[in-house]
């Protein structure tokens, strides 16, 4: 019985230590490190575009990787942006973007203060 006790106190103690541990390790990773999902996401890929007219990307001469980083295009749409361009040449202004298959409304106004076009 007593053994039972000490066992079950001894492997307490190392669940405790092997959570302290983690949670020390945890915190001295910088968080930038770690991936932010949904909204924050958002806010924080847009924080990073520059919002005068030169940071901005052209949609008419941009790659499929440029593209891929405005806020609400990834691979997919992007392949699908250059697919659109090549098809039926070069976009008037960013509002023709909403006739490429797989972006909306929503998407249109995500990415428009980050996107230029020149015809």
């Amino acid at each position: 019985m007593q053994k039972k006790i000490v066992l079950a106190c001894a492997a307490a103690t190392a669940l405790l230590i092997g959570f302290l541990i983690g949670y020390s390790v945890f915190e001295m990773v910088p968080s930038d490190r770690f991936v932010i999902t949904g909204e924050r996401e958002t806010e924080d890929l847009m924080a990073v575009y520059d919002k005068d007219e030169m940071g901005k990307i052209d949609i008419n001469t941009a790659s499929a990787i440029e593209l891929a980083d405005l806020p609400g295009i990834g691979p997919a749409l992007s392949q699908r942006i250059i697919e659109y361009r090549e098809e039926h040449g070069p976009f008037a202004d960013v509002d023709g973007l909403i006739n490429v298959k797989g972006i909306g409304e929503t998407i249109l106004e995500r990415l428009r203060p980050y996107a230029r076009c020149e015809p």
